[in-house]
This record gives C-alpha cells, sequence and structure tokens, in this order.
C-alpha cells in the first residue's frame, strides 16, 4: 500500500512539474514581431551548387566525373584557404599549371580532389557553379526580452541546390524593405519583392531548424513593437484572428483570418493551426498566403498564439501555422 501511495504521489508531482514548467516557460510576454527580415547564410568556404561542361584537348571534361559532389563545400584551393568566392577565385588566377588541388568538406568529412581547368583568352573556365552564401527574406515572430532571443520563419531554411536544410553555417537576419509582391493563384504561391539592408544588423542565426529559425538579437538596435502575452495550446480556439506582416516598406500590418482546425498535437510539428485568409484588403493585394509571409505572427484574442508557415498551394487563400508554445520551446534551446 505504502509503495503505491508513493508511485500516486510521485506520478502527481511529475504532472505538476510539466504542467508548473509549461506555464513557466512558456506564458510570457515578448515583443511581437511582423517586421520583414532579410535572411543571410554563410558556408566557412565555397559551396558547389552545380556543375558544367568544359572542353580540354578536344575533349568534354566535367568535374562531377573526379568525384566532385553538389553540395561539397571547398574550404583549400591549391593550399590557399578558401573563405568567400573572392578567394576561390584568387587561387584559379595564381595557379601555376592547369590543376587545382581542392580540400573539400562533404558533411563531416575532409577529402582532397584535383580537377582541371582551362584558361580561355583572359579568363578561366573550371566546371564548377559556386556561392558563398544563401539569401532570402522572411518575416519575424517576435522578440523575447527575457532571454535576448528571438523566433522567425517557422519553418526550415532549404539550400535550393541540395534539397537538403542549410546546416553548418553563420548566419544573420537583417533589415528588409519590401518593394512590391506577386500574387498567388492555385497552384503556384505568390512571394514578396523585398531588398535586404545588410548594414542594419538585426541578430544572429544559431539553430535553423525544421520549426524556424532563432538567434540572439542586436541589443543596439531599437524595438518600436508592441509587448504582447503569448497564449499556450489550449487556450487557442477556432474563430477570428489576425497575422500581421509588412507588404509595403516596412510598416507592419494586420489583416483578419479564420481559423478553421486545430490540430492537437503532443509533438512539435509546423502544421497545428489552418487558417483561411478573410480580409478582402489583403486578398486584393495578395490573393492569398504569398511566400515571404512564413514567420508572419497569428493574433487571437490579444495574445501571440503563433506563426505563418506554409501556404495550401491548391487553395491559397488557406495556410497552416506554428503553435508559439512550440517556438519558444526552440528559442529556448540555445
Amino acid at each position: 500500500m505504502r509503495n503505491k501511495l508513493l508511485g500516486l504521489f510521485l506520478f502527481l508531482l511529475s504532472f505538476i512539474l510539466l504542467y508548473t514548467n509549461k506555464i513557466i516557460l512558456f506564458a510570457k510576454d515578448v515583443y511581437l514581431g511582423g517586421d520583414s527580415i532579410g535572411i543571410e547564410l554563410r558556408k566557412n568556404g565555397v559551396i558547389i551548387s552545380g556543375t558544367y561542361d568544359i572542353i580540354i584537348d578536344n575533349k568534354v571534361y566535367n568535374p562531377i566525373n573526379e568525384g566532385i559532389k553538389i553540395g561539397d563545400v571547398i574550404i583549400e584551393s591549391n593550399d590557399k584557404k578558401v573563405s568567400n568566392s573572392k578567394d576561390f577565385i584568387t587561387s584559379i588566377y595564381d595557379t601555376k599549371n592547369n590543376t587545382l588541388n581542392l580540400t573539400i568538406k562533404r558533411n563531416d568529412d575532409i577529402i582532397n580532389k584535383n580537377i582541371k581547368i582551362i584558361k580561355e583568352n583572359t579568363s578561366y573556365k573550371t566546371g564548377l557553379y559556386i556561392k558563398d552564401k544563401v539569401l532570402g527574406v522572411g518575416t519575424l515572430t517576435y522578440y523575447d526580452p527575457e532571454t535576448n532571443n528571438y523566433g522567425a520563419l517557422g519553418h526550415e531554411i532549404i539550400d535550393s541546390d541540395t534539397k537538403e536544410i542549410f546546416n553548418d553555417f553563420k548566419g544573420k537576419i537583417t533589415g528588409s524593405d519590401v518593394e512590391g509582391y506577386k500574387k498567388s493563384v492555385n497552384g503556384t504561391p505568390g512571394e514578396k519583392i523585398a531588398t535586404l539592408n545588410e548594414e542594419e544588423y538585426i541578430g544572429n542565426i544559431l539553430l535553423n531548424t525544421k520549426y524556424g529559425i532563432y538567434g540572439e538579437y542586436n541589443d543596439n538596435i531599437k524595438i518600436n513593437n508592441r509587448i504582447i502575452s503569448t497564449a499556450s495550446i489550449d487556450e487557442i480556439h477556432k474563430g477570428n484572428a489576425q497575422i500581421a506582416t509588412v507588404l509595403d516598406d516596412d510598416k507592419i500590418e494586420y489583416f483578419d483570418i479564420n481559423i478553421i482546425k486545430l490540430e492537437k498535437q503532443n509533438e512539435i510539428s509546423t502544421k497545428g493551426i489552418t487558417f483561411e485568409i478573410t480580409d478582402e484588403n489583403l486578398l486584393k493585394k495578395t490573393n492569398g498566403v504569398i511566400q515571404g509571409m512564413s514567420g508572419s505572427p497569428i493574433i487571437q484574442d490579444d495574445k501571440l498564439i503563433g506563426a505563418v508557415t506554409h501556404v495550401i498551394t491548391n487553395d491559397v487563400k488557406k495556410g497552416y501555422g506554428i503553435y508559439i508554445d512550440f517556438m519558444l520551446s526552440m528559442s529556448n534551446t540555445i
């Protein structure tokens, strides 16, 4: 009997601790986002984003036949460190022959590959397409003044060449001004057309996850956004809500939506909230959810409940959102 009572006590205690932790960790006040942000991720080296054929000694040559793979990161070329595209180009012009010895990082492995190059007039052809950074735009969801962290985007950043999540990077978010947008049509989501202001440093990017990007925001930036309480999953209900996003320059606007479905999720997911846009002004402008809205805060009953993550492509007036509880739990891991 004593063992049964002890077991019941421990069960109740663990339940109380879990419940208490949820209140302490997730029911908090944050600065509401909605700002358009520029996103920049860099590797420590240059990324091979593709290859092409070149002619050497009247034969077709392609570096892929030397074991080069798309997504490989060049960190040295002819024993010279490569941090960016300029370093790599310099190594090509400094070469004394028609061969480059490349030190490549492939996932966790360091390997060496030799490729041929050819000089044509005053330039060289390597058979490689390269890039040293990934750029994008999205929407900030919140700043957390308690932890000095932020959450944004609501989903991961994918490398467009490898189609995999972009990892092992140095990253930052900056200011961004929206200059226009392309409307969504069923089957083809539209997008924000925005410029990045790299001089306006907002914060670093420490995590790129399936559930958004997270990092520390710059203490020196001036935050004019309003303070808002966050809602737990149990407080959220179907019905009227709003999203906050930018469609013109850096002006945050609020648009009406209707929450039509809520998933009762025990594990983190990006599609807990299903909504449809009901705001006629927004529908007139964009015809639905567009790329660049990812991360836009979802507000209900004057509380932050989540963020826009995806458009439903066969009905672009509808989209998905992630619960704010899940985003806060991610930023708390930093």
